[in-house]
């Protein structure tokens, strides 16, 4: 974390702490949302994400069977997203198959999930992982939604 200290007419304050990583940025914003309930993808929605954006995805718990129902995949995450079909051992070594093989434990915990790897992808690169998957609700009850967000960097 990045502690900024502005100088001000003679005088030191503090502005602001600055995340480095978006793992946490993303889970502060859903953690503010969430007092007593899980927020709803209209209010994640609602929130600004700026160059975090790219990376974001959400999934419809209600119509995700076999795979996960997209209702949005930022640029930057979809080119994570290669879908191979069940079976297919390359389905292990994508991305974003990764990340979302934590959803359903994200679900059931009703809490942030968060996973980190360094995965080696069917075309020979290792790429360093990180993802965290985060429930919402439309009824504040209920688990309905995932949104989630990810990045790699090659190593």
């Amino acid at each position: 974390m990045k502690l900024e200290v502005l100088e001000a007419a003679g005088r030191k304050t503090t502005s602001r702490i600055t995340e480095r990583r978006l793992t946490e940025r993303i889970r502060n914003k859903w953690a503010r949302l969430s007092d007593d309930k899980l927020p709803s993808l209209q209010e994640i929605e609602a929130l600004n994400f700026g160059p975090d954006w790219p990376f974001c995805f959400a999934v419809d718990m209600r119509l995700s069977d076999i795979f996960p129902y997209f209702l949005f995949m930022g640029d930057a995450i979809a080119r994570y997203s290669t879908a191979y079909p069940m079976g297919d051992p390359r389905r292990e070594k994508t991305l974003l198959d990764t990340a979302m093989a934590k959803m359903d434990e994200a679900a059931l915990a009703r809490a942030p999930v968060e996973f980190n790897d360094i995965k080696q992808l069917d075309d020979g690169r290792r790429v360093a992982f990180r993802s965290i998957l985060l429930p919402l609700s439309e009824n504040g009850q209920d688990v309905t939604h995932i949104f989630g967000a990810a990045k790699g960097r090659n190593v």
